[in-house]
């Protein structure tokens, strides 16, 4: 067996052939549909006429669509219908019998108040797997009710735990509820395929964006909790084991105003680090929560401070102490890891060079986002239609 780098590939298209039904808008469902059409699945965006997906307009713009929109969508399809018109029900319903996954983020009841039920989708199409994305789940004395991603943060435990020292619960970039809930569906969706092809069965998947968040929190949550119980101390906000509280990891400001991410929590990564700084006693201090860690954090400071960035990055290049530089979000294109790994994008709609990084879970997706009902007419005549029915489809107002 060849172990060496060369022997790694990039993902297979794993869900070619996969048809995914998507009448999700903003950001957690795009973003976990986003995740399949990178697997191969051909993700069709079912959008409601006017404004469609307004994530299109919130800024900044990339190009004629916003950025947050152009990452999320590109090799994706898009079709404008009318889900309150019978017409426009009837043929999201044939769509429906075309498909293998229906995506939807409405609250708990819509789909049900529009007749387009699990049951409904489910006589249609027998193993379709419908996956619901809403804020507190389809059951619950919650389950109506509106939210954003801070107030399931809220709700998880989460939100309180988060912060500096001193302060109050703070929030922080990006909205992780919401892209933690995303790659729930994800993984309920593979669940569910992978079921349905042992079972031949599909499914209702209920996600929700609490829940998912509550879950990924538990081990805190319950580290917190336990200390609670015990009779002891919560780990104080931003002085935890891995939130501030350790000077062998945390983040220091250079001479420069940047940054230096200090993650040497092993001794022996601590101590290589000590050394390139010259101050070996730094080690008499362990990693833990011991009343010398101030002292130890104020000297990491100072010499943090005595160098610009770059001569940090200098000094620590070859360096395996498990310390970086904190790069900002415009310099991820210059990363030389990033490139290497292949995953970087790079877009000059703006008169200047934009790079983010593609998911990594399949192959690039290339092209532009689609307009709103770029594709109306191409799935349409997929159906059977004619275009004398399309255009009278238009003219009603059932298609866009």
């Amino acid at each position: 067996m060849n172990d060496s780098p060369s022997a790694c590939a990039a993902p297979a298209p794993c869900l070619q052939g996969v048809r995914v039904l998507d009448l999700t808008r903003l950001l957690p469902g795009p973003f976990a549909s986003w995740q399949l059409a990178a697997m191969g699945a051909d993700v069709l965006r079912v959008e409601s006429p006017g404004l469609g997906d307004y994530a299109r307009f919130m800024p900044p713009m990339l190009g004629p669509v916003s950025a947050l929109y152009h990452v999320l969508n590109r090799g994706k399809r898009s079709i404008v219908v009318d889900l309150k018109q019978d017409a426009g029900r009837e043929l999201v319903l044939d769509l429906v019998a075309q498909s293998d996954v229906v995506f939807e983020q409405f609250r708990p009841g819509v789909m049900a108040r529009l007749g387009l039920s699990y049951e409904v989708l489910a006589a249609r199409k027998p193993d379709v797997i419908l996956c619901s994305v809403s804020g507190y789940g389809q059951t619950g004395p919650m389950a109506g009710d509106a939210g954003h991603d801070m107030n399931f943060l809220a709700l998880s435990g989460m939100l309180h735990m988060q912060g500096s020292l001193g302060g109050g619960p703070a929030l922080g970039t990006p909205p992780t509820a919401d892209l933690v809930g995303a790659q729930t569906a994800v993984i309920a969706i593979l669940g569910a395929l992978l079921r349905r092809a042992s079972t031949g069965e599909g499914q209702w998947l209920d996600v929700s964006l609490t829940d998912a968040i509550a879950g990924f929190a538990a081990p805190m949550v319950a580290a917190w909790n336990t200390a609670v119980a015990a009779g002891g101390e919560p780990e104080p906000r931003g002085r935890g084991l891995l939130s501030g509280g350790l000077a062998q990891y945390s983040v220091y400001e250079t001479q420069d105003g940047g940054h230096l991410a200090v993650g040497a929590l092993e001794p022996k990564f601590f101590e290589i680090f000590a050394h390139l700084c010259a101050h070996p006693e730094w080690m008499a201090v362990p990693a833990l929560l011991v009343p010398e860690q101030e002292a130890l954090r104020a000297s990491v400071a100072a010499v943090v401070a005595g160098r610009t960035r770059d001569e940090w990055e200098a000094a620590l290049r070859g360096v395996d102490c498990c310390v970086t530089v904190v790069r900002r979000p415009d310099e991820i294109g210059a990363d030389p890891q990033l490139a290497a790994r292949g995953f970087l994008r790079s877009e000059t709609l703006v008169g200047a060079p934009v790079h983010w990084a593609d998911t990594p879970v399949g192959a690039p997706l290339r092209g532009s986002a689609p307009l709103p009902g770029a594709h109306t007419d191409e799935v349409l005549a997929g159906l059977g239609l004619t275009a004398s029915q399309i255009e009278a489809l238009r003219s009603s107002g059932a298609v866009a």
